[in-house]
């Protein structure tokens, strides 16, 4: 059903973006799609002579999986048709692929305002949807 794909990580930030989904999508009569996106990094759980620790995967998504229905419960299951995580190593594809799979109407998400040397190194999700996606993007940039 087509509608609004609203993106989240599962910050304080990306929740900025909720209220004003859901103000959108009561206006336009549409419903909406709660998605988080999983990032897979592949890592060596060894390098150097050190150790790491290596994530059990599929707990990590249990987690996420639970912290994203209590938040499509805070968002109000009235309007949100799914919350759903997927696992990708392109976050911003995952996203774009997902809307276009859904026939989504618009692409919302809250940008975490990062700038000089912290974007470059981690990069602008938001930045990136807009750049590849076929539908609208709504982005909530953060306060002023």
């Amino acid at each position: 059903m087509p509608g609004i794909v609203l993106c989240t990580d599962l910050s304080p930030e990306s929740k900025r973006a909720f209220q004003p989904t859901r103000e959108l999508a009561s206006k336009l009569g549409l419903r909406v799609h709660l998605l988080a996106v999983l990032e897979d990094l592949p890592f060596e759980p060894t390098g150097g002579g050190l150790m790491a620790v290596y994530p059990d995967r599929q707990q990590v998504k249990a987690d996420w999986e639970h912290l994203l229905a209590k938040l499509a419960d805070e968002f109000g299951r009235d309007r949100c048709e799914q919350a759903l995580v997927l696992d990708a190593a392109d976050v911003p594809r995952a996203i774009v692929d997902f809307a276009a799979k859904q026939r989504a109407d618009f692409i919302a998400l809250a940008t975490h305002g990062r700038s000089g040397l912290r974007r470059l190194l981690l990069g602008s999700v938001a930045e990136q949807v807009i750049r590849h996606a076929h539908v609208p993007v709504v982005v909530y940039p953060p306060p002023a």
